[in-house]
């Protein structure tokens, strides 16, 4: 009997060996709740059709491989009542750190699950703009409540902090009033929805182009010439842009021609529409479309218009309509005007 006695008050009441076994167990527990998870629930979420319970297993995953020896670790300083509380306030900061990697690396493959899966599928492109919005604050909420929270279990005053960075916060907002204003107009374009990435857009300087990106403070713009424009969101929020993307990507092509006057309109009109109806790639609805526009001062104005069912097919059709016209009427010798001035010398 003394002898067990001896081996219990020898072992199993040593605070090291206590703490040491209490690691150890932890260690143990990591290892069955990981072969738990890797060969039970994650070989039934891949039978399931969604991969959200896919990608919730394996972040459990990552976050128990770490945490839980940490948790040990810090389960494991009971026994030794250590007079200081700073190894445990240590391990209790890496344990928020490694619970709020663990928490943003869900919040990128969850957002990236939705790009790949749900937005894709999703005609608007409202959500596509707001999803790297809404990751990127739910980010930067996550990062701050983690702070906040190390910072109490360090017996740091928060509540002066949060008065001082409010005050802080005012004085920031201040100074970057411009920053802000192009923030909230970038917020502001993705859910009006007037311009979306992908539209062809014309700005009132004249510029044309596609839109790249949307961003927190700057729109990027790609033009046809391979230039790439920088519009503060503000700017952009309050100028007049022609949209060549709504309601639908038809567009109508135009172009303008004139005929001398003593031509008969009923034959240019004629001869003109069924050239043009011959085109390819246009759309016969709507028709397309030969008008008498007016009497100008040295030819009788006229328009040719065809629609086509995407706004990059617009230039090239625009190109192949004017070359058509020209040798239509010159073929069916309808003259083409031009300007001319007659000057009277008197002797």
């Amino acid at each position: 009997m003394d002898a067990l006695a001896d081996i219990r008050s020898l072992y199993l009441e040593n605070p090291l060996i206590q703490s040491l076994g209490i690691f150890i167990l932890s260690l143990v527990l990591t290892v069955i709740v990981r072969w738990s998870l890797r060969f039970i629930l994650l070989g039934m979420a891949k039978k399931t059709k969604t991969e959200v319970d896919d990608i919730l297993i394996r972040a459990v995953k990552k976050v128990v491989t770490y945490s839980v020896p940490v948790i040990g670790l810090m389960v494991a300083l009971t026994p030794l009542a250590l007079q200081t509380p700073i190894p445990e306030r240590i391990l209790f900061t890496i344990l928020a750190v490694l619970l709020m990697r663990g928490a943003i690396s869900l919040v990128d493959d969850v957002s990236q699950w939705l790009e790949e899966t749900w937005v894709e599928r999703t005609a608007s492109t409202l959500d596509k703009g707001l999803l790297p919005l809404a990751r990127k604050a739910l980010k930067t909420t996550i990062a701050i409540l983690a702070v906040l929270i190390i910072l109490g279990k360090w017996q740091v005053q928060i509540a002066p902090l949060l008065g001082a960075l409010g005050i802080g916060g005012l004085a920031i907002a201040l100074a970057l009033n411009s920053s802000l204003s192009n923030l909230f107009s970038g917020i502001q374009l993705i859910l009006d929805g007037s311009v979306n990435v992908g539209d062809k857009v014309q700005l009132e300087s004249g510029e044309v182009g596609v839109v790249l990106d949307i961003g927190l403070r700057t729109t990027l713009m790609q033009t046809y010439d391979n230039e790439v424009i920088s519009l503060p969101n503000s700017q952009l929020a309050n100028a007049r842009i022609k949209n060549y993307t709504k309601p639908d990507a038809t567009i109508r092509v135009g172009v303008n021609f004139g005929v001398a006057y003593g031509s008969d309109v009923a034959e240019v009109k004629r001869v003109v529409l069924d050239a043009i109806s011959q085109l390819g790639g246009i759309l016969q609805e709507p028709e397309p479309q030969v008008l008498f526009l007016n009497m100008g001062d040295f030819s009788l104005d006229m328009t040719a218009r065809v629609w086509v069912d995407n706004y990059g097919k617009q230039f090239a059709r625009k190109l192949e309509m004017t070359e058509l016209i020209y040798n239509t009427l010159n073929d069916n010798g309808i003259e083409i005007p031009f300007p001319t001035r007659t000057v009277y010398m008197k002797q």
